[in-house]
């Protein structure tokens, strides 16, 4: 049995392996492009979208709380580049983002893409978490200046992580996506704990850390098999909730 966990602020994850996944842990799914072509290219893409998906999630858990900033950017019909393009919309919020950086210094942040296809618009659109202090939207509108800006609610949120996945574009083939990262981040966030059975001295923070888990109940759990690591448990504790 193999063992990996994922400690992401108050939201601990376990995964336990019949044996080791290979495929998984010699290929870099979130930093390389596909390898070969047909079903193999296919396969590995929905890979990297999931790995990318999990790491968004838990970047977010890690780095921002009930205090921080859940803000949507929309762009407006009248500017002067296609609001249905990623790329020309991830260059417009690069500038808001020195803008951002000159006013406020060097806040934390992580965006992620979604596009308003519910009206046929096909506009690009942002929801952010920012580490910021309280900011007027009138204000922050004006930093933007590409369009309205909305602040949302989160003080009744207690997995912000999952909370953001689902404004990601349901689609994760979306072809406007396939090559354009669907997510940036600020270098100053912290990176999650990983934790692996098969990594010298690991094991025994693993066991201890299971071991201190036994009186919580999950939140979530699962099973499933996979090609690469066999037969697959997956539970999931969050910390903030009451034991049951």
């Amino acid at each position: 049995m193999f063992i990996k966990v994922f400690i992401s602020g108050d939201i601990i994850e376990v995964k336990e392996y019949s044996r080791l996944n290979t495929a998984q842990n010699t290929i870099d799914y979130e930093n390389r492009a596909a390898l070969g072509d047909g079903l193999e290219n296919e396969l590995n893409y929905k890979r990297r979208n999931q790995l990318r998906r999990d790491t968004i999630r838990r970047l977010v858990c890690h780095n921002f709380d009930k205090s921080s900033k859940f803000v949507t950017l929309t762009f407006r019909d009248t500017n002067d580049f296609d609001i249905k393009d990623p790329i020309a919309c991830n260059a417009a919020f690069g500038l808001f983002r020195k803008r951002l950086k000159r006013k406020y210094g060097n806040v934390k942040h992580l965006t992620v893409i979604e596009f308003q296809d519910k009206n046929d618009r096909g506009a690009v659109h942002f929801h952010c978490f920012f580490q910021l202090p309280y900011v007027p939207v009138k204000e922050l509108e004006e930093l933007w200046g590409y369009g309205f800006v909305f602040i949302n609610a989160i003080d009744h949120v207690d997995n912000l992580g999952a909370y953001v996945i689902k404004y990601m574009t349901k689609d994760t083939e979306d072809p406007r996506l396939k090559g354009i990262k669907a997510y940036n981040c600020s270098r100053n966030l912290t990176r999650f704990t990983e934790l692996s059975s098969w990594k010298v001295g690991q094991d025994k923070k693993i066991l201890k850390l299971i071991e201190d888990l036994k009186q919580n109940t999950p939140v979530y759990s699962a099973k499933y098999d996979s090609e690469d690591a066999g037969s697959v448990k997956y539970l999931q504790f969050n910390l903030n909730r009451k034991n049951k």
